[in-house]
């Protein structure tokens, strides 16, 4: 009898091709799924209890950097840490200040190959659900929590004044609800922005910006909320805010961020090497 040789069918992939595309789909649908936004609103809700906090000490803190001066009895070594510290806080205003934050968006979105610019007429805009690629969704959110708590605060300096700390004669106003006092207000002179102290919209910005960051690159969290606190601690610094303004500042960044980063960031597909 003739022996037969059946030749053995080449083993399958466990799934084969239909469950690599199955695999394929699922990266895919994993971009578009609901990200939590209740550690950012967590966290407002903690600035939030620390601005009210600080309307006690807003008075001597705001007058004792206006002051600038070092206590005379602080070690020569210390003073020179102490300014080069300084010099760092004052750098970093750049997280916060709406045109240099602009320039950093553009430069996130020419390193990063998976975001894109937004389209920017309707229905695209202002729905980032409604951009015609993932990419640009990804970024329309990304801009919008960077820059909402920044609008926001822009609202609220335009129903609340409150005088700076650098427009402020603290000699005469020794209250914190001074800097509120509509009679107190009327006297100031120059600027309008010197009754616009509350809430800080530098805060607010440099806030938004390092959630969309940390939401786009999660392993660099610390590092964008260390930059974000020492944007909001630059305006307490330069007299341009008292404490509580850069606390409710930065509760509203995150509030304002809280309402774009609910979906997951999207990310390229890969598929597994084929074998």
């Amino acid at each position: 009898m003739q022996s037969m040789t059946r030749s053995n069918p080449k083993p399958r992939s466990a799934g084969g091709p239909r469950a690599a595309a199955t695999s394929s789909e699922s990266i895919v649908a994993a971009a578009d799924r609901p990200a939590s936004v209740a550690p950012l609103l967590r966290m407002a809700a903690v600035l939030v209890f620390l601005g009210i906090t600080a309307l006690a000490v807003d008075v001597p803190v705001a007058a004792w950097f206006k002051d600038g001066a070092w206590p005379a009895a602080m070690p020569k070594v210390l003073v020179k840490i102490a300014g080069e510290i300084h010099r760092l806080v004052t750098l970093s205003e750049v997280i916060g200040h709406t045109v240099s934050v602009v320039v950093l968006l553009g430069l996130v979105a020419a390193l990063d190959g998976t975001l894109a610019w937004p389209m920017w007429r309707a229905p695209a805009f202002g729905r980032p659900a409604r951009q015609p690629t993932p990419q640009q969704a990804t970024f329309a959110r990304f801009l919008g929590a960077t820059l909402t708590g920044g609008i926001l605060t822009d609202i609220i300096k335009l129903l609340v004044d409150r005088v700076r700390p650098r427009a402020v004669d603290f000699a005469s106003h020794s209250s914190v609800w001074d800097s509120f006092n509509e009679s107190v207000v009327a006297t100031i002179t120059g600027s309008r922005s010197n009754i616009n102290s509350f809430p800080s919209g530098h805060s607010a910005i440099a806030a938004g910006f390092a959630a969309a960051l940390a939401w786009r690159y999660p392993r660099g969290r610390i590092y964008f909320a260390i930059f974000a606190a020492m944007a909001a601690s630059q305006r307490i610094v330069s007299s341009a805010h008292f404490p509580s303004d850069a606390c409710f500042g930065a509760a509203l960044g995150l509030v304002g961020a809280s309402l774009f980063l609910c979906r997951q960031p999207w990310q390229q597909a890969t598929l597994p090497p084929p074998g």
